[in-house]
């Protein structure tokens, strides 16, 4: 019996540098989550691993290389009829500097104590609120 593939998967990367995080704004106009605060990722793209794929996805939407990527936390949602798995990583940068891809409007360097200044998918809080801590960012 041939089947096909039932579900997307998604990577996505908490770039930590120097005890903060790197965060990405959302175009406003964005289906998912317009306007909000997100980290980068993407879906993996056929024959690519999830670290391949975090990786080019990083590059994409920041021009950053991420380092010391480790495994985080899994999880899953349904974007527009297509059930997706996503995969959180945790990853370390000693790069400062930013080259946004046309998918955000602004990033920060996100201090621990300046999260509420910044408004998250509710599950994203929690996974970031959650590696804060666990002291994972230091």
């Amino acid at each position: 019996m041939e089947r096909g593939a039932t579900h997307a998967i998604a990577v996505k990367a908490h770039i930590w540098r120097a005890g903060k995080l790197l965060i990405l704004k959302r175009q406003e106009n964005d289906e998912e989550y317009g306007g909000y605060w997100d980290i980068p990722g993407g879906r993996l793209l056929p024959g690519e691993d999830a670290r391949q794929g975090l990786t080019r996805e990083v590059r994409e939407e920041t021009g950053l290389a991420p380092q010391k990527i480790r495994p985080l936390t899994v999880w899953d949602y349904e974007a527009g009829g297509t059930k997706v798995v996503g995969l959180s990583f945790l990853a370390r940068t000693e790069e400062e500097r930013v080259r946004l891809s046309a998918e955000h409007s602004a990033y920060a360097w996100m201090a621990p104590e300046e999260m509420s200044a910044y408004r998250f998918a509710a599950n994203l809080e929690k996974e970031i609120s959650w590696i804060i801590e666990k002291g994972w960012h230091l």
